[in-house]
């Protein structure tokens, strides 16, 4: 028997047109649909252990723990400011907010880029709190996991007002 491109492209797919095509559009779905799954449960998982690690950092602040705060900061945040440093700055700023009433998460995402940063996995979280002397007052914490697999802080920022006294 002598193979032509004809012939070739024939036995090819001549398997594919003894399988029913809804089951083979069916297989694609599944195989896709399982994919996107376990993707989103890992995702959600990262987001779930960065947000501990968040509320922990944000808890020490507020408890006047700067020390524990500084040591959960990323090796990059933590090459910019001497810890003593960082400590004064950081009570600096609890005294300017005052203490905190309430806080609440907003929104938390996932993406593995980061513009001016090394791919990776990066979570936002961003809050919407409440302290005695501020009003408007949203933070927004930027944490990456590590190359030991560990969540650390790499920013925090925030946005407010002074309330009228």
């Amino acid at each position: 028997m002598r193979f032509t491109s004809d012939s070739t492209c024939k036995l090819l797919f001549l398997p594919i047109k003894k399988l029913n095509m809804k089951k083979l559009i069916i297989m694609l779905i599944s195989v896709i649909s399982m994919y996107s799954a376990s993707a989103q449960k890992y995702t959600d998982q990262y987001i779930k252990d960065a947000s501990k690690v968040a509320e922990k950092w944000l808890s020490d602040i507020n408890e006047k723990k700067y020390e524990n705060a500084f040591q959960m900061l990323s090796s990059e945040a933590k090459a910019i400011y001497k810890q003593e440093t960082w400590v004064s700055l950081i009570n600096e700023l609890m005294l300017e907010f005052g203490g905190l009433e309430n806080r609440k998460a907003t929104e938390k995402r996932f993406q593995s880029e980061v513009e001016g940063m090394e791919d990776g996995f990066y979570i936002f979280i961003d809050y919407s709190s409440s302290y005695t002397n501020t009003i408007n007052h949203n933070e927004h914490i930027l944490l990456k996991q590590n190359d030991k697999i560990k969540w650390e802080i790499v920013d925090y920022n925030y946005e407010f007002q002074n309330k009228e006294k």
